[in-house]
Parts: structure tokens; sequence; C-alpha cells
């Protein structure tokens, strides 16, 4: 199995960039193989974050003592008895991650508004993994026995950070505005998300090839319906956000935890909750299986 694109003729076409990108991958192919083990570090966290996810749909918003954010799939990992050893590789992975976000942010690509989107994106990425990378390094220091976000409706917990965010700007002015833009925006990238899936969009950023037993066309698949459920499971935190803003009460803004369980008071809404946590598991499996593929790329 060739894990590094090698043929020329095989380079995207047009940018310098796209081939910085080929020429550091085939000039260092060992750097690749080894960053890829980010994925699967990934792809971990994901399922776990669809496991603490699934039981709100099945049983309804009070099941689960654990937060179903990725602080909290990490916390519930560190419960299943993988040990402080197997939290170290986890956060050893996730760091692994933020160096192949960050290859790509430094990559030249061409001057667009659409490359410094994509490397304002890749930035954020690259923080939010550093952080869980450093939640995941905390929990194996102590022995796996963090609080990871301090479980359900805790005040340390991701909602209750939320909602004192969303107070603290609406005390400023055009605080409102600004809240009702954020949420708006989550919205919007939980749109792009789901065009992503919808397209296969992220397939550019694999090598063509099996992996096992699993063909190129399942992992696709895999990451169709893994990327749809991430935009989906975006929409209800929008929508808390900008309801806080529309109605100048902080309190409605929610973070993932919070808006899945809201959205479990309705029939539909269950069955919204049930599709995102079946998916964010798919969303997990494919990072999993397709790391050895996953391609290096720029912004380009």
């Amino acid at each position: 199995m060739s894990f590094v694109r090698s043929d020329p003729a095989a380079r995207p076409q047009g940018s310098s960039g796209s081939e910085s990108v080929e020429d550091l991958a085939r000039a260092h192919p060992g750097l690749v193989r080894l960053v890829r083990a980010g994925w699967l570090a990934k792809g971990v966290v994901y399922v776990m974050l669809g496991v603490l996810a699934l039981p709100l749909a099945l049983q309804g918003r009070d099941e689960g003592e654990q937060e179903v954010s990725q602080t909290g799939a990490l916390a519930e990992l560190a419960s299943t008895g993988i040990g402080s050893a197997g939290l170290y590789v986890v956060a050893a992975g996730l760091a692994l991650y933020v160096i192949w976000r960050l290859v790509s942010v430094a990559l030249p690509a061409e001057s667009s508004a659409k490359v410094w989107a994509m490397r304002l994106g890749y930035l954020v990425s690259a923080a939010i993994y550093a952080a869980l990378a450093w939640t995941a390094f905390t929990l194996a220091s102590s022995g796996g026995s963090g609080d990871g976000g301090g479980g359900q409706g805790s005040s340390g917990g991701q909602d209750s950070q939320v909602e004192g965010v969303t107070s603290d700007l609406m005390e400023m002015t055009g605080g409102r505005l600004l809240v009702g833009a954020v949420g708006l925006g989550v919205v919007a990238l939980g749109i792009l998300f789901v065009h992503r899936g919808w397209t296969a969009g992220f397939a550019d950023e694999l090598e063509s090839g099996s992996v096992g037993p699993v063909d190129h066309d399942h992992i696709i698949e895999l990451g169709r319906v893994g990327w749809v459920a991430r935009g989906v499971m975006l929409a209800p935190v929008g929508y808390f956000l900008m309801r806080a803003a529309m109605e100048f009460s902080p309190d409605d803004a929610k973070g993932l935890d919070g808006a899945l369980r809201e959205a479990t008071g309705s029939t539909i809404g269950s069955l919204i909750v049930g599709f995102v946590a079946f998916g964010l598991i798919v969303y997990g499996a494919f990072c999993i299986i397709s790391a050895p593929r996953a391609r290096l790329t720029g912004v380009g």
C-alpha cells in the first residue's frame, strides 16, 4: 500500500500550493504517516461523542450523566478502562492532528478571500484540537479522574460557559447583534458541512484506494453520512444562540449538550438527535478507516 502519492501526473493541477504539498509529502513520507495518527485520535473522539448522544435520542433529555461534548467524550473514554497510557496516546494523536492542520495553513497558496477563510477555519480547528489534546493529557495525568466539563447540568459545563459568554457579550453595545450573528454563522457552517457531505466535497482530501476490506466508495459513503450529521448537529446550537439574541435572554444560549437535550423535547427532535448520534459514530469510523488514505492538502 502506497501512503504517499508520488506520480507527478497525479498532482492536482493549478496552484503552486498544491505542488508544495506534493513536494512535502514526497520528501517526508515518514512524517506524513506519523501525523495521520491524528485522524485516528479524532475518530475515537467522535465515536465517543456519538455514543454519548445516543441515549438522549432513545430515552430522553435527562439520560446520560456525561456531558455531550468533545471534552465529555474524552472523560467518557477515560472511564472505559483504557488507562492513563491510552489517554496519553489519544492526547499525542490529537496533537499530531493539530500539526496536520497547522502545516496545511502554512503551505503556500493563492491569495483570495476563500483561501484566507479556509486558513482561518483550519486555525480555529487547530486551536480546538489543541485544547482537546491538553484536556486528554490532563485527564491522563490525573488518572482519568477529570469531570469532562462537569457532566450534565454542572456549573462548569459547556452550557454554563456558553451562557456566561453570551451574557457578557449582551452587556456590550451591539452585543445582541453579535450573538445573533454568531448563531447565524453557526447555522451557516452547519449548512456548509451538510453540503460538503452531500456532494462528497471532502473526497479530494483522500488518496484513492481501499483500506483493508473497505473499498474507496464505501469510505466516501461513510464520510458523506458523517459530514451531514456534523452539519445537522450545529443547527440547534445556532438556533438557540439566535433565540437568545432575539429574546435578550442569555439563558437560552446552549452548547452542544444543552441544544441536543432541548431538541429531544419533540418526536421529530428525538429523531434528529438519533441521526446525529448515529452520524457522529459513522464520522468517527470514517476518520479511523480513512486515516491511511488521508492526503495532506493545503488551503489552495
